[in-house]
């Protein structure tokens, strides 16, 4: 099983789950299953079985782009 990021299309949650392959994500507030997986700084990295890379900067998406609180 994988830990994934989703958004709900329908009410806007976003939320996390386990998912096993070939099963689906549902929403846990309003169980609609139009959910789209989102991209996790977790889950970036190389080929299967690699490491994700280290950040070298700035995630960008706190801390005003600058000086990440997360580096």
């Amino acid at each position: 099983m994988r830990l994934y990021d989703f958004h709900c299309n329908k009410c806007g949650r976003e939320f996390e789950e386990l998912v096993r392959e070939l099963t689906y994500a549902r929403c846990p507030a309003c169980s609609s299953a139009d959910v789209a997986k989102q991209l996790s700084a977790f889950a970036v990295g190389g080929a299967r079985g690699e490491p994700a890379a280290a950040s070298t900067g700035g995630c960008g998406s706190c801390c005003g782009g600058g000086s990440c609180g997360l580096d």
